[in-house]
């Protein structure tokens, strides 16, 4: 049975056709299995639950939510014992003081301890197998259940609807899929996902050179809709603003994703492409969900997953963002911190959703690596998706000429076969033009606020501006 990489291979050498064939193919399984009756029930519930939450009080539908999910927990032995230890009573009259009475639960936590997640508590699910890799590089890998996605793409596509976004939408999609073979120099540097209504575009190929092929193709489709990172659509705004290329007529809409929105982002963006740029955070591990109106205010989807915003000691105005995952039976996350720091507002919005108002988040503003050949590269942490036993990484640029991979390596890591992959994995992504050093280190740097950069650049060109 051929791997994954090699079947990655094989597809990067089949012609355009054969490959739009294969990511159509891929796009239809993807779009059955999401895309269900039950899925259609969810999301019509969600159009009604928007305007339900009274802000942090606590509905009587989150109640009953929270308490099942505890409940269920107890079918794993990491959360029975853990419980058993800090005194939850999940029978008690208000399950969020018990919920408290965890301690917040670290991804590195979760890494060492998933076998006990994984053993008990997952008979007669269906799942699915996720992968993350976070803004620390430290990769995961853990089951979803059925209903859980479904309802996470519920979630996503109410936050889609209200910007005048349909299941039928066609959307110019920049994320960060190796769909073309980095040593493709002529069009098309995107291929057609017709189930999905997609076409994907590859973000490792726009550059100066190839940027009018890109707004070409967007005008040739007659694309409404773009989503995708937004250091790579800030980068495509930059250059179409450079280089004068013409307009997009078709285009209504662009939202990011994975990444914080930067405020000089968004006004390029919106200057240059002339609509509005709208932002959603969300991760694989479902244990929150935040969502931009149409008013530009991001409300917490209270109907989704328990957000709770801890407050940073010393800090003013900025919180945690700990979240508990109530939907995904398959793989419990308590009190899960997500890495991320928010800055909260206490206010209503216009727009008649009174999901808790979040001014800002932190924590997935990452710079580029610029190659030799003056080509942006963003949102690389895709490389570090399946590493695993890495648990925390860094790319650290001192000149165009060449990167350094700091890694901090977890008990389970083997250099003669993980760093192997991993510059695989990194050549994939940046080419053979760029020299790749690997350093070992025992702890990365961070900031004030105890963030880890992912970037880290001594290009002063890298700072966008």
């Amino acid at each position: 049975m051929k791997s994954k990489v090699d079947l990655e291979s094989l597809y990067l050498k089949m012609p355009v056709c054969i490959q739009n064939l294969l990511v159509s193919v891929e796009g239809y399984r993807i779009h059955k299995r999401r895309y269900d009756d039950h899925f259609f029930s969810l999301f019509n519930n969600r159009l009604g639950n928007e305007i339900t939450f009274e802000g942090s009080y606590h509905s009587e539908y989150q109640n009953k939510r929270l308490r099942n999910f505890l409940k269920h927990s107890q079918k794993f032995d990491f959360w029975r014992k853990r419980c058993d230890v800090y005194g939850v009573d999940i029978k008690a009259d208000i399950i969020f003081e018990e919920l408290e009475k965890l301690p917040v639960l670290r991804k590195d936590e979760v890494k060492n301890k998933n076998c006990d997640l994984y053993l008990s508590g997952q008979e007669g699910l269906e799942t699915i197998t996720c992968h993350t890799s976070g803004t620390t590089g430290s990769g995961m890998v853990f089951p979803v259940s059925r209903d859980a996605e479904r309802e996470q793409w519920a979630t996503w596509w109410r936050y889609r609807s209200w910007h005048g976004i349909l299941l039928d939408t066609w959307c110019g999609y920049f994320g960060g899929r190796s769909l073309v073979a980095l040593g493709q120099e002529s069009p098309p540097f995107w291929r057609i996902n017709r189930p999905g209504h997609q076409v994907m575009f590859s973000a490792y190929h726009l550059s100066t050179q190839t940027a009018k092929h890109y707004i070409d193709a967007l005008n040739r489709y007659q694309v409404p809709w773009i989503h995708g990172y937004p250091s790579t659509l800030a980068y495509l705004a930059g250059l179409k603003r450079d280089l004068c290329l013409p307009g997009i007529p078709s285009l209504k809409m662009i939202t990011v994703g994975a990444e914080s929105l930067l405020p000089h982002q968004k006004k390029m963006m919106e200057s240059v492409f002339g609509v509005a740029v709208r932002e959603h955070y969300g991760m694989a591990e479902g244990v929150a969900n935040i969502s931009e109106c149409s008013e530009g205010c991001l409300h917490v989807d209270e109907d989704f997953s328990y957000v709770e915003f801890l407050k940073i000691p010393g800090e003013e105005n900025l919180y945690k963002i700990i979240g508990t995952n109530w939907a995904n039976t398959a793989f419990p996350l308590l009190r899960y911190d997500t890495g991320d720091i928010a800055t909260i507002e206490e206010r209503k919005c216009s727009c008649g959703n009174m999901g808790r108002i979040v001014s800002n988040i932190d924590g997935r503003k990452e710079d580029f690596v610029i190659l030799p050949s003056g080509a942006k590269i963003g949102r690389l942490d895709h490389i570090f998706k399946d590493m695993v036993e890495i648990n925390a990484a860094q790319i650290y640029q001192p000149d165009e000429s060449k990167i350094i991979l700091k890694i901090v390596p977890g008990n389970g890591y083997d250099k003669s076969k993980d760093e192997i992959a991993l510059l695989s994995e990194t050549r994939k992504r940046l080419g053979h033009e760029i020299k790749i050093d690997v350093n070992y280190v025992d702890d990365l740097p961070r900031t004030k606020n105890g963030k880890l950069r992912f970037v880290v650049s001594d290009i002063e060109t890298n700072k966008v501006a």
